[in-house]
């Protein structure tokens, strides 16, 4: 399945009608997007933030998107919020994203020791116009836990229709900030081939009714400390 790229190949050039996406965003793709998973895609960046003790404090995320889903927002927020500057705009459309993506922890799952840790509103959100790209920035802050060789936290970011497909940014690292001794480790996803071809059946009116379907397809990492 091709990842990235410039979008207009998967059918969005041409298009002049909008409407709204009904998943965690709310915001637009044209009514001809072509057949198959996904429809955007998003670059993840990753700052694991640890204390001095190993416990962790924080998961800071940044979803870079990718650059025709950007344009989309960028006209949806002309379309809906005509006259403001920029800034205005951006901040305005921050809130409604982290609003929305409240309702399903922020994309993100999150264990320790196999139990799935509770998820508090994100702070420090913001959107950024960078290199023809939205970047949304945000921290989520996460229990004071440890994790060693006998208990290890892991993490995945997905969306669970799959809608829009999340992945690490190749170009970056998962950073780790304090907690001596800690390192990250990515494993990529291996969904069974049925899977995938169902997956690519699916077109934009359609909801999958595989619960979950974007974790089969999500990179699972593996924070492990020595201490």
């Amino acid at each position: 399945m091709t990842r990235r790229g410039n979008a207009s190949g998967h059918g969005f050039r041409g298009c002049r009608r909008v409407r709204t996406l009904l998943a965690a965003l709310l915001v637009l793709l044209p009514l001809g997007a072509a057949h198959g998973h996904p429809h955007a895609w998003i670059d993840l960046r990753v700052s694991v933030l640890l204390g001095d003790d190993g416990r962790l404090q924080a998961l800071r995320q940044e979803w870079v998107f990718d650059p025709t889903y950007s344009h989309l927002l960028l006209e949806d927020m002309d379309t809906s919020r005509p006259g403001l500057d920029l800034d205005t705009a951006l901040r305005q459309m921050t809130a409604r994203m982290l609003g929305n993506l409240r309702d399903h922890d922020y994309f993100t799952e999150i264990t320790h020791d196999g139990q799935r840790l509770q998820i508090a509103d994100a702070r420090a959100g913001e959107l950024l116009w960078r290199q023809r790209r939205l970047h949304l920035r945000f921290e989520l802050p996460l229990e004071p836990i440890r994790s060693d060789r006998a208990q290890l936290l892991e993490y995945r970011v997905y969306d669970p229709s799959y809608w829009i497909e999340v992945l690490h940014d190749p170009h970056d690292v998962i950073h780790i900030e304090g907690g001596p001794g800690c390192e990250a480790r990515i494993e990529r996803a291996r969904p069974d081939g049925w899977l995938v071809a169902y997956a690519a059946t699916l077109n934009r009116d359609q909801r999958a009714p595989v619960e979950n379907l974007g974790r089969s397809f999500a990179e699972t990492v593996f924070i492990q400390c020595d201490q």
